[in-house]
């Protein structure tokens, strides 16, 4: 599979009036940092192709429709999954102004969002257990609300309700084991697979606020430790109904005073550097199979409004050309270089029209409501 879109990939495609100029990028690397080494040119900053595609994203021609987009959004990840009146007063896992909230706030979260999902999917044993133990098939869409649903609430939700969702999510675990096609077993709690879906999210938000927020972090592994610890709340040597029923356990946890195995055993990466490192230990495991092909002709083609789908395209193009090489190996994705830069490029101007259509995240508006509640 080289293209997951019905359209050609934007590079090929003709100009046309209203678009962004996918020339922006051009001239960088969507992955690389540090000058080259084979003694060609040097890679200009990249910060500065960025935001240069950033300030030209208003001439994309698309509708700016505020109950449209909304509408679009609660139909493909469904209504906010928190009750925003619950435990007012909350600040929930990592609280406002953390590097969590202005992660998962932000509209790149969303294109974030769909580069985890494909990142997901590159792994064969995480796709066997969507395949066999899911309703993946028969609902593709419920299954996509109800992961957005567990990242919402673990986020923005109280630090009750982020719980409950953790421990309602680790119930199903024990359930689903089995044999992959190619012959390995798998089990959902194992703790490598564990590790596999929760950087697959970190990376990938953390990749998609650095392409496309209009902002910085203040410190990226801020956010890194911060999922880390909501991921290691899966493991089921966590004693979550404990901490359910102790608001003390509750603040202590939130000041990270709380052992968490998964932690402090190194498993989980707390910094940028680690994250890259447990990523790549992943390489050798990495492939698709039928299993994960149809989940990327789910992603290819979600029952949204007709209206959406371009906009849509857009931001699965921009996901699938953030991706690392390995990674669209992985995926069977063989765009050139330009192909993928040029894709991110577009997105960037899509989630920029998103952002002033709706702002920032209902759920994290709600959220700052309830956390300042008296």
């Amino acid at each position: 599979m080289t293209d997951m879109t019905d359209t050609p990939p934007p590079a090929e495609r003709p100009e046309r009036s209203g678009s962004a100029d996918p020339r922006a990028l051009q001239a960088g690397d969507v992955w690389a940092t540090r000058d080259r080494s084979d003694g060609s040119d040097p890679l200009p900053d990249r910060g500065s192709l960025l935001q240069s595609a950033r300030d030209n994203s208003s001439t994309v021609g698309l509708p700016v429709a505020r109950a449209a987009i909304r509408r679009v959004l609660t139909r493909l990840f469904g209504a906010p999954p928190f009750d925003p009146d619950t435990d007012p007063g909350d600040p929930g896992l990592t609280g406002p102004h953390s590097a969590s909230w202005q992660v998962i706030g932000e509209p790149a979260a969303i294109a974030g969002g769909l580069r985890g999902l494909l990142v997901q999917v590159a792994h064969p044993l995480a796709m066997a257990g969507v395949h066999d133990h899911s309703a993946f098939r028969d609902d593709p869409l419920g299954r996509l609300q109800r992961t957005s649903a567990y990242v919402t609430t673990t986020t923005f939700g109280s630090t009750r309700e982020a719980l409950q969702v953790s421990r309602r999510v680790r119930a199903v675990h024990p359930k689903v084991h089995g044999t992959a096609p190619d012959g390995r077993s798998y089990r959902a709690d194992d703790p490598r697979l564990l590790t596999w879906v929760s950087i697959a999210l970190t990376s990938s938000f953390l990749a998609g606020h650095r392409l496309w927020a209009p902002y910085p972090l203040d410190n990226d592994d801020d956010f890194v430790i911060q999922q880390s610890r909501i991921g290691a709340l899966l493991d089921p040597r966590v004693d979550l109904r404990e901490l359910l029923e102790d608001e003390t356990a509750q603040a202590e946890l939130r000041a990270n005073r709380i052992p968490l195995p998964m932690i402090d055993e190194g498993t989980l990466p707390t910094t940028v550097a680690e994250l890259d490192a447990v990523l790549a230990s992943y390489h050798p495991e990495l492939g698709i199979n039928h299993q994960g092909r149809e989940a990327l002709a789910f992603l290819r083609r979600p029952p949204i409004p007709f209206v959406a789908k371009g906009g849509y395209r857009s931001l699965l193009a921009g996901a699938l050309g953030s991706l690392d090489p390995v990674m669209q190996r992985s995926l069977e994705i063989t765009w050139p270089s330009s192909v993928s830069r040029a894709a991110v490029a577009q997105a960037g101007g899509a989630l920029s029209l998103m952002r002033v259509g709706v702002g920032t995240s209902p759920s994290k508006r709600a959220a700052e409501a309830r956390a300042t509640a008296a």
